[in-house]
């Protein structure tokens, strides 16, 4: 998922193709449990900030991570 940020289209829509991508900085994880994952990180995306939290998980019988729940919470403007 990390890597994969800086690629995605900002709006995914159609029309969209302003070429605008998301700037993810600061990452950090801690391994909570076997399996379970914390990310944060914070995202620029066309000028606006957002510090962002997820929690990803892979069960023993599962060869890839699933994000398991996200959030996303506004950065005000001059913070």
């Amino acid at each position: 998922m990390i890597a994969a940020l800086p690629e995605l289209d900002s709006g995914g829509g159609e029309g969209d193709g302003d070429g605008s991508r998301f700037e993810p900085s600061g990452m950090g994880g801690a391994v909570l449990a076997p399996g379970i994952v914390h990310l944060t990180y914070e995202t620029v995306f066309d000028g606006r900030r957002a510090r962002r939290s997820s929690l990803w998980r892979r069960r023993s019988n599962e060869t890839s991570w699933r994000m398991y729940y996200h959030q996303a919470t506004p950065v005000p403007a001059g913070e």
